[in-house]
């Protein structure tokens, strides 16, 4: 990947975090010409430049792209721009990891390496697969999000999943039902043909359920031979992008959080370690356990609070706090406001 010099100064790789492949962005352009809107003073006002567009490996702010989204919503008029942006791009925008995947021997091994692999394309997002007897659920999760809402970007996501494996197994394939955590826009009809199959809003996690059968249908790409080769060269990217310890326990407290079980020494067991030795790792990054799960906290309660009509006591359960008088004086340190004040700040601008 290649930091784009051309994002805001104020959305460093240091400062924002998060970054993403600006193949994300394709067709971005040519559908907000479609819709007779110039897209250069949208990406402007989204912090980036269009010089983006020539290299689909530069890396781009995470909070800039879903900015871009979310301005290009706006400025046509679009509520639901994102799911429609998704059926216009293909699983290789993703990069290296979209053309393994696509060459998998079925739907579950495609599915797992991209659990594997994703970073390489997208360091703020997360992609998991559960499994029981009947049905599995592909679910997608977000972290770092910071200030621009994430409903755009995870209804693109979820839509490019769907797109992604009714072109490997075929264009009849439909999942057994979508669901969101955000609440449901006036007009749900274009996620009706999108999708074709119910579709939840106001849920407790976001993704699409599929029958447990359909994982290990063969691809129709596969090809054994090109997908070890990919597979060898996106570990070598992986390689490259270094290790990140913190991100790492970052991933493993998202995973965790909504189950209830953070625990550092949960933590460190999963990772393999003592946990003194992953309080020391973690403070050779200048970090601790418990800011990073602080700001986990903070960042997923601001996204219900915006996003979501969940009630504030319910966030403070998921978020794992013992009563909501301590989630509203967390937050409020953090914000400078008490949750419900900052929901409805927040909701009226």
């Amino acid at each position: 990947m290649k930091y784009s010099p051309h994002s805001s100064e104020k959305d460093s790789p240091g400062a924002r975090g998060s970054v993403i492949r600006a193949g994300s962005m394709e067709g971005y352009r040519s559908f907000l010409f479609e819709l007779g809107v110039d897209p250069l003073p949208v990406l402007e006002r989204a912090g980036l430049d269009n010089e983006i567009f020539s290299d689909p490996d530069t890396v781009i702010s995470t909070e800039c792209y879903r900015r871009a989204l979310n301005h290009a919503a706006i400025t046509t008029g679009l509520r639901h721009f994102g799911l429609l942006l998704s059926q216009r791009q293909a699983f290789e925008k993703l990069g290296a990891v979209g053309y393994l995947v696509r060459h998998a021997p079925n739907l579950r091994v495609s599915i797992e390496r991209l659990i594997l692999h994703f970073r390489t394309h997208d360091t703020g997002s997360m992609t998991e697969l559960e499994t029981e007897d009947n049905c599995a659920l592909w679910l997608h999760r977000l972290s770092g999000v910071i200030d621009a809402p994430a409903i755009q970007q995870t209804e693109l996501a979820v839509g490019l999943a769907c797109r992604f494996v009714r072109s490997a197994l075929g264009e009849t394939w439909c999942p057994q039902a979508v669901y969101f955590e955000h609440q449901a826009p006036r007009d749900v009809s274009p996620f009706q043909a999108v999708f074709r199959c119910p579709v939840l809003f106001g849920q407790t996690l976001t993704g699409l359920e599929i029958a447990t059968p359909d994982l290990d249908k063969p691809l129709r790409q596969s090809d054994p031979g090109l997908f070890k080769i990919l597979e060898q060269h996106v570990t070598q990217i992986e390689k490259g992008m270094g290790d990140d310890f913190s991100a790492s326990v970052r991933t493993l407290i998202l995973q965790d959080i909504e189950s209830g079980t953070v625990r550092i020494e949960t933590a460190a067991a999963r990772m393999g370690l003592r946990k003194h030795v992953l309080q020391r790792r973690l403070k050779a990054e200048g970090t601790n356990f418990q800011a990073i799960l602080d700001d986990v906290r903070y960042e997923i309660g601001r996204r219900y609070l915006l996003e979501t009509d969940t009630p504030i006591s319910e966030i403070a359960g998921i978020l794992g706090y013992a009563e909501s008088a301590v989630f509203t004086r967390a937050f409020a340190r953090r914000s400078g406001m008490a949750p419900r004040l900052w929901r409805q700040t927040h909701t009226a601008s």
